[in-house]
């Protein structure tokens, strides 16, 4: 049986303290945007991050450690130009990184802040997320955000057939860091 969570709020218990690890085979971080002037949405995941979260009186920081050659969308040849440096330039820049800095509660959940890193680029995010005790020692948080694809330096465009932002969503499961 799951419980929904927050910091010391008054929607739910608070959101234990200590150190957290994500669960990658529990846990899904993804994308989509649309393409073909905006008529078929592309989804991708991406299978290989890590990240940890640490929960102190009130406080929290955290970061999310994504490989961006591990991005897939069923299509092998659209991977490898979002690889190529037309987009993520893998080769220059291998990951995409997400600093959490705050952990505040909100009307039935909690805001991620933090600053992701897609290349030389730097976006601040305030990411509402919701969260769960899913175990006595595990945790789940989910949350969506949308992100300027030109702010993020991944922009290209040709004859305008990308049609907007990318929305990003992770879905993570955290299991607590045996001392």
């Amino acid at each position: 049986m799951s419980t929904p969570i927050g910091l010391a709020d008054a929607t739910g218990p608070p959101l234990p303290d200590g150190a957290w690890t994500v669960a990658p085979s529990r846990s899904e971080i993804g994308f989509a945007v649309k393409d073909m002037w905006g008529l078929r949405t592309v989804r991708g995941v991406f299978g290989a991050y890590d990240g940890t979260l640490e929960l102190r009186a009130g406080g929290a920081a955290g970061h999310l450690t994504i490989e961006a050659g591990s991005l897939d969308t069923g299509n092998r040849r659209r991977d490898r130009h979002l690889r190529s440096p037309a987009f993520f330039d893998v080769e220059q820049h291998p990951r995409i990184v997400f600093t959490a800095t705050a952990v505040t509660p909100r009307d039935g959940g909690l805001t991620v802040e933090g600053e992701l890193a897609i290349g030389s680029s730097r976006l601040r995010l305030a990411i509402p997320v919701d969260a769960e005790r899913i175990a006595s020692e595990a945790l789940r948080l989910e949350g969506r955000a949308t992100v300027s694809r030109s702010a993020a330096g991944v922009a290209w465009n040709r004859l305008r057939m990308i049609h907007g932002d990318a929305r990003v969503h992770a879905r993570l499961t955290l299991e607590r860091v045996k001392p």
